[in-house]
């Protein structure tokens, strides 16, 4: 990733990342995106939504939608075991305004630093997951790992979409 790259994207100048486990795979996003984790807890389906959106939540008096990331990626849905999570992101929206949105994950793995010197852009082809979702690819404890990008993960404006 080139120096004038970075600065384009100041946003990566942040180091910290969640790091979790989904469908045996590891993944990262920006810790600061995030605003907490909680223990998986029922859900109320919503009628209508793409498969991917299992329902809605209610987390501390807030009700919050919740996405299966696996499903989200094409890659089936995540069996709920007792470590199962669901991670808050604040997604930001196109007036600016910040909505939170849940994510089902396996597993969390830490918070550690990803410095942005190593990471590079990710590959056009040979990853499970669509490129559109990856940010970068992210070198940690000597492999490369996907960073998510959760603005075009947790899209509204595709979310809602109905199915008809």
């Amino acid at each position: 990733m080139r120096h004038d790259d970075i600065e384009k994207h100041s946003d990566i100048g942040q180091d910290q990342y969640l790091l979790f486990y989904s469908g045996g795979d590891i993944y990262a996003i920006k810790a600061l995106s995030t605003s907490e984790i909680v223990e998986y807890s029922t859900i109320t389906k919503v009628p209508l939504m793409p498969s991917f959106v299992k329902g809605v939540t209610n987390i501390r008096g807030n009700i919050v939608p919740v996405i299966d990331l696996l499903d989200r990626f094409d890659l089936g849905e995540t069996q709920v075991q007792p470590k199962t999570s669901i991670v808050v992101v604040n997604y930001k929206n196109e007036d600016e305004t910040t909505t939170q949105l849940g994510i089902i994950i396996d597993e969390v793995y830490e918070v550690d630093d990803i410095h942005y010197e190593q990471m590079k852009d990710a590959p056009g082809f040979g990853s499970k997951v669509d490129k559109k979702f990856i940010q970068y690819m992210g070198k940690y404890e000597g492999d490369y790992i996907a960073i998510l990008d959760t603005q075009s993960i947790l899209n509204i404006a595709e979310l809602s979409k109905t199915l008809r």
